[in-house]
């Protein structure tokens, strides 16, 4: 047995979801862990939520990071979150941008793509490699991490791309930042992860999606009232031309404008974003890029100091994979 405990924090999700024949139940985290053989290490577990992760809010993945947070206090060598697969990307996002650089331990979500009743289960290998990689000496002082499928992944590169095979994620155009080679994590390369630490999350931004033949008016009316918004947009960061007055105002007024896009681009700024009085997301998805824009509101006090934390958190192209 390995020295040290990994806590794993259960919140329910399709790996607790059975199915006996007639209900459907929700296994608690103790009963998942119970039916493992192959774990090397003590293990505690607590149980915060269940359900689906699509009724998560931002405070429900605040509160699941405040959980993370207890068990490091408590003396975690490594911390496993159990979480639904539709919104694990961005509570892992939260607990990246809320730990920071407070702590070291290795933190770790993990889920299913198939039910525990399914007759393969994807669940059970997937929480014993995360424990293994929570309490992975290697693990340490890489930010907060997914392992699914064999894979370990950056939390702020990953994404859920399918919602029908156990192959459901990736960090393209990145690369995965380890795997599992004969039930051991091996990590490709050192960290390359810029730390920033988050004190607050602003709630007062919202996301909008442009849409061919948007009506300008729709920008104006989810902007009322909001400290930022992030705008869905095309490509690297095309913005139909009826939103750029829109935009402009926006910023004008003094409300952070952040553009995102479904395909990976690292713009942050440039001339055109600068007579708008936008910014790029600097390569996070617009779900992220929401996220992050919430941190960087919370977290400082006027707009240029948000942009400059936002400016932190780019994920920016290597020859490796561009």
């Amino acid at each position: 047995m390995i020295e040290g405990t990994v806590h794993v924090v259960a919140t329910g999700g399709t790996i607790s979801s059975h199915f006996d024949g007639t209900d459907w139940t929700g296994l608690t985290g103790a009963e998942l862990i119970g039916e493992l053989t192959e774990v090397q290490v003590a293990v505690r577990v607590t149980d915060v939520a269940s359900g689906s992760s699509s009724n998560l809010s931002v405070d429900d993945m605040v509160m699941i990071v405040a959980q993370v947070q207890a068990a490091i206090d408590q003396g975690a060598m490594g911390v496993v979150v159990l979480h639904g697969t539709d919104t694990l990307e961005l509570t892992a996002f939260v607990a990246d941008l809320l730990l920071g650089s407070r702590t070291s331990v290795p933190v770790v979500f993990t889920g299913s793509m198939r039910v525990h009743s399914h007759n393969e289960p994807d669940g059970p290998l997937n929480i014993v490699q995360s424990i293994a990689l929570a309490a992975s000496p290697d693990a340490r002082n890489r930010g907060v991490m997914v392992c699914l499928n064999g894979e370990i992944h950056s939390a702020r590169r990953i994404t859920k791309i399918d919602a029908t095979t156990v192959n459901a994620f990736t960090s393209a155009p990145f690369s995965a930042v380890g795997s599992f080679v004969e039930e051991l994590p091996r990590f490709v390369a050192p960290s390359d992860r810029t730390v920033v630490d988050t004190t607050a999350l602003e709630p007062a931004v919202v996301l909008l999606t442009a849409y061919p033949g948007m009506a300008p008016e729709l920008f104006d009316l989810a902007v009322t009232g909001a400290r930022g918004i992030v705008l869905e947009v095309f490509g690297d960061l095309n913005v139909p031309m009826a939103l750029w007055g829109p935009i402009h105002r926006a910023s004008q007024a003094g409300v952070l404008v952040v553009l995102a896009s479904r395909p990976y681009t690292a713009t942050f700024d440039d001339d055109g974003l600068a007579l708008m009085g936008a910014i790029g997301a600097g390569g996070l998805s617009p779900q992220k890029a929401r996220l992050a824009t919430m941190a960087a509101l919370g977290s400082t006090f006027d707009r240029e100091s948000a942009i400059s934390f936002l400016r932190l958190l780019r994920d920016l192209p290597t020859s490796e994979h561009r």
